[in-house]
């Protein structure tokens, strides 16, 4: 009787617990993760913007030093980070619209 009892807890716990993998995995609706929704090719693409992009913005000699980072989703660049005067942020602005594939620029940029 006392092997039933613990046979049934085991089970009850497993049916209870069973939710938390999917939630620990990312994979459970609503449970606080993110997700990428974005197909593999689509995902590689935006990787491959992002490098062509942070390539780009290397090669001027005042956004060199910037502490910029630079994501890419769907075509559309997004910017962080601090830069030294304003004419730097519409420049890092400028030098990234001009990389093919661009389609928007999110400028978070922001001036020390």
């Amino acid at each position: 009787m006392k092997a039933l009892g613990l046979a049934m807890v085991n089970v009850a716990a497993a049916l209870l617990l069973a939710g938390c993998v999917a939630a620990v995995i990312g994979n459970a609706p609503n449970s606080g993760t993110a997700a990428d929704s974005r197909a593999r090719g689509e995902a590689s693409t935006d990787a491959t913007l992002a490098a062509t992009v942070r390539a780009r913005l290397g090669t001027d000699t005042q956004l060199r030093q910037a502490p910029i980072t630079v994501s890419a989703a769907g075509g559309t660049v997004t910017l962080r980070g601090k830069v030294a005067s304003a004419a730097q942020r519409v420049s890092a602005e400028r030098i990234v619209r001009s990389v093919a594939g661009v389609s928007a620029v999110n400028n978070q940029l922001e001036v020390n």
